[in-house]
Order: structure tokens, then sequence, then C-alpha cells
């Protein structure tokens, strides 16, 4: 981040948009413009409270009338803070009528960072998974907990928790916890810091700082999020990721929903490509263990494969192909991953082609 960041906002509106809500961060971090108002309590938190999960609700639904670009980058660091692996998408992403979001993907090179795992890439949740809406609210502990003064921006501040902790084993519903900043006049959430819980043995996750920025002078839009954090494992691995998620080009759109057979709109020149949900271990209905080759037994190779595969609509693959770990073992992991089988993969409540990747680990 630039160290002559400005934070500027007239009463309706908030200039230099993503950059001016990084310098959030900048100014509290250095106490140069930061004020911490410890005089009392707001007016009334519970009605503060009512009133931004109300307008969170009414972000939901002026959301589905704008088109925006995602730029989402997750990097995974050596000792050295050097970067060993990444994994970067860039979409576009439309609504329907209903609120179903669509997401076409721009830019997608081959991922180096197998750790991202499908639960990962849920929690870019194309804008903000994490919405405080009413219909939550009686999930959660919200407490107030002062006021900021960054600038010409007046901020309560409250510490969210869930009441009860959602099982993994029972249910995959992702909960909010950590810290949320409000605008005294507007009543909108401007800034989150924070993660989704539960959490696994497997899958950890980064507390992510999540800016907005006033978009068409009237709601805050989430704009940006950063996070640069050691993830500590239950068995004692650790893995260093930074995540940087940019959301720009927001303009008024609205995607048409036409429901089509699968293949209809397909030809022998353009193909329906598949969409991309990352790692798959955890999604097969089948998955074979991988068989050593003669010249993986006489080599003694060990290591970790990944194999990107294809998945049909039946959730047969139809493609395997291994783009990284010991090549005496890569036949073994691709002829594994050829037997894998999944249930039919949807998005938008479509049945789609599916791509992602397999990891196998020889021991």
């Amino acid at each position: 981040m630039q160290a002559d960041m400005n934070v500027r906002r007239s009463k309706f509106s908030l200039t230099n948009g993503v950059l001016a809500l990084m310098a959030f961060a900048i100014v509290f971090a250095g106490g140069v413009m930061a004020q911490t108002n410890a005089d009392g309590p707001a007016a009334n938190p519970d009605k503060i409270i009512q009133a931004f999960t109300a307008k969170e609700v009414e972000f939901r639904r002026a959301l589905n009338n704008y088109s925006f670009k995602r730029d989402a980058l997750i990097q995974s660091l050596g000792m050295g803070g050097q970067v060993i692996g990444e994994y970067h998408r860039v979409s576009n992403f439309t609504f329907d009528d209903q609120g179903n979001r669509f997401e076409k993907i721009t830019f997608f090179p081959m991922p180096s960072m197998p750790e991202v795992t499908s639960e990962d890439i849920d929690d870019l949740g194309g804008i903000s998974p994490f919405a405080l809406e009413p219909s939550k609210l009686d999930r959660y502990t919200i407490r107030y907990v002062g006021k900021e003064t960054i600038d010409e921006l007046n901020l309560y501040i409250f510490d969210v928790q869930p009441k009860v902790m959602p099982d993994p084993k029972k249910t995959k519903e992702r909960l909010f916890l950590g810290r949320i900043w409000v605008d005294d006049q507007d009543l909108q959430i401007v800034k989150t810091k924070g993660k989704g819980v539960p959490e696994t043995k497997n899958n950890k996750y980064p507390i992510v700082e999540t800016y907005r920025e006033q978009i068409d002078g009237r709601y805050w839009f989430p704009t940006y999020s950063y996070a640069d954090e050691e993830l500590v494992f239950d068995n004692g691995s650790t893995l260093h990721v930074r995540l940087k998620v940019r959301y720009t080009d927001f303009a008024p759109a609205r995607a048409t929903l036409k429901v089509t057979e699968i293949g209809e709109n397909e030809t022998p020149n353009e193909p329906a490509k598949p969409v991309e949900f990352g790692v798959l271990n955890a999604k097969a209905v089948t998955l074979p263990k991988p068989v050593y080759t003669e010249e993986a037994k006489r080599t003694k190779s060990r290591g970790r494969v990944t194999v990107r595969v294809v998945v049909d609509e039946n959730g047969k693959v139809i493609s395997a192909q291994a783009v990284d770990g010991p090549l005496p073992l890569r036949e073994a992991a691709e002829a594994a991953a050829k037997q894998a089988a999944f249930s039919p993969f949807t998005e938008g409540g479509i049945v789609v082609k599916a791509t992602g990747v397999l990891t196998y680990d020889f021991q």
C-alpha cells in the first residue's frame, strides 16, 4: 500500500474509492489521523444495528442491478517472502432477475497453488459472502465497542461473532467472525475485518480486510479485500498466504437468463467452456488411489502430483493431465484421476461442464 493515500469524503460521496478506504488501515496503524471516541456509547446501538442490517438487505438487492469485474489473486509465500505459488482469476459478474450470479472468466492462467480449496474460492464470493442481513441477525452476538474518526469519516465500531459455531460435519453454512465499521451518516458498513467460520483441520482461513466504496452516491459496495497471514494447521504445518481481490467497473446491468438444453448453443467450433471449480478432491463421489508404476517403484519416487481434469455434465472425467509433480508419478496420478467420478456440477442452477485439479500424495 502506498503511504501517501488520503481519505476524503463529502456527505454523499467518497473520492479515490479503494485507495481512500485502504488508508483506514494506514492511518489507524500509524496513529496520525485516527481518533477513538471513548466518551460513551453510541446514542442507541440497537437501533444502529437494526439500521445497518436493513441496509445490507438493500445493498444485496441493489447489487443485483449491477455488473462488475473481479480480479482475485491468491499467493503462497516462502520463508524469504518470495512467491512460490499463485492462483489468479479475473471474471466479469452479472445477475439475473432472481439474484442468481453468473460468472464469465476472462483470465485464468494455470494455477501453481494446489493448496487453494473449493471453500477458498467460495469465500471470494463474487462480492461479499458474509452480508449481515436481518434474517441472520439472531445467529450473531453484535457488541458496540466505540467510535473512530478518520479524517471526515465518523464510524461506529462493532464486534461480531456467531452465538453458536456451526458444526462443519453437519452443515456447510459459513458465518462471519470479526469487526465491522459503520458510517454514522449513511448507517452502512464501510469496512469489515474478519474471516469465515467454522474452520476445519484441513481448511484454515486468513483474516481479510474488506473496504467498501460509495457507488452512485448511495450504496457502499465492497471494492477491495486484502489478507496476509501465516496459517497454522492442526498437524503443525504452516502456509503463508496473501490475498488481494479488487472489484471494479460497477455498472447498472442485469443478465437475461435463458434456460437451454445442454449443448443447444454448442457448435463444432464453439464448444461449451468448462467452469472452474478449484481443487476437486473433496467433491469427488469416488476417488480411487493411484497405483505405483514399475518405474516409480524402481526410482522410489515420492511427492505430490497435481492433475487438471475436465468433468462432463454427467460427472464423468473426460480429460486428465498432470501439471506438476515428479515425472515418474504423473502417469499413475493421471490414470487414477480418469477413474474419479462426481455428482453433476451446477452454476446458477444450470448443470455445467467443470474443470479443476485433483492432488495425489505419494509417500
